[in-house]
């Protein structure tokens, strides 16, 4: 599990010439085996807040640090992050098998291992039978679930989400949303979720916090945001 401190946090990234402000005097902490959840509207920052967390912006300000250490001077090739898009992303080359293994593969894990792990995972996740199929025979949804044992299979300390579910059926959404809160609180994972949907944050998050213009708006346990908010964006969802 990981705890992922702000501190008076800043970021800017590059347009041109010019560098704009995405992230204004963030400060806030979540803590081990939280499943913390970023809402927001579109361009408010959400997905530049997951960017700083793997250290991948272009200007920052103030302190951000995961276990301890601040994030530029973590190594992204050996930290143990896992990474959920709103696209999968899949190999197309690759079978569902070999794209839940490659994480594993880079690591260089003994053959037997690999094995035993995709299949374990394969099967929680309802794989078992896709597994020799290429993500063009998937279905969204299947995709996805391939996408989500990819990022789980080298047990990571911290998983990152952003909008996975977006462009799901909204049954379907409602399924993965279960489960992914399932695997989170038994792989003990300290979870970053993003989403724009305030039912979806509201029903996942043990703490959330809602973005409006890079800056922190509302801060707390759902529970504790129904009835102490402050911004327009929950004003509008709760009133």
């Amino acid at each position: 599990m990981s705890e992922i401190v702000f501190d008076d946090f800043s970021c800017w990234y590059r347009v041109k010439k010019e560098y704009v402000k995405a992230l204004d005097g963030l400060s806030f902490m979540i803590r081990e085996g939280e499943f913390f959840v970023v809402a927001g509207l579109s361009g408010c920052g959400k997905t530049t807040l997951l960017r700083s967390v793997l250290g991948h912006c272009d200007y920052t300000e103030g302190s951000l640090t995961v276990d301890g250490v601040r994030v530029e001077e973590k190594d992204s090739r050996t930290s143990n992050v896992g990474y959920v898009r709103q696209e999968a992303e899949l190999y197309p080359h690759l079978t569902v098998y070999d794209n839940i293994a490659f994480p594993l593969r880079a690591m260089r894990t003994e053959q037997d291992e690999v094995d035993r792990r995709v299949k374990e995972l394969a099967h929680r996740l309802e794989l078992d039978w896709l597994l020799t199929r290429v993500p063009r025979q998937l279905s969204g949804g299947q995709q996805q679930r391939v996408a989500i044992a990819r990022a789980l299979i080298k047990k990571p300390m911290l998983l990152l989400f952003d909008e996975p579910f977006s462009n799901l059926e909204p049954e379907l959404r409602g399924t993965l949303r279960r489960l992914v809160k399932s695997l989170q609180r038994e792989y003990a994972i300290t979870v970053l979720f993003v989403t724009h949907d305030l039912q979806e944050a509201f029903s996942l998050a043990d703490r959330m916090l809602i973005l409006e213009n890079g800056r922190v708006a509302d801060l707390g346990t759902p529970m504790e945001l129904v009835h102490d908010y402050k911004s327009e964006l929950l004003k509008g969802f709760l009133k």
